[in-house]
């Protein structure tokens, strides 16, 4: 049987929906802006078919967020982060 939260709930009650996935062997969806985003399940209740499905690849995330440093003053953000710890 599966029970349906809100990603903040979760968030919340985080520790709570673990036991009731390892102990009760529950399925907890997981949503987000009312889409549903994730589902908890416990390890046993895991597919056997593919074991690397819904896993992260971090091979593949090579170069991520590159843009973002791109727009960046390098000199000038090191300088004002190592003040701030001097």
């Amino acid at each position: 049987m599966s029970k349906t939260v809100s990603a903040v709930d979760a968030r919340r009650t985080f520790g709570d929906l673990l036991n009731r996935v390892t102990i009760a062997n529950e399925e907890i969806i997981i949503e987000r802006a009312g889409k549903k985003v994730a589902k908890l399940v416990s390890c046993e209740q895991q597919p056997q078919g593919n074991r690397n499905e819904g896993k992260l690849d971090f091979r593949t995330s090579a170069g991520l967020g590159r843009e973002v440093w791109q727009a960046i003053d390098l000199e000038k953000y090191l300088k004002t982060e190592r003040q701030e710890w001097e």
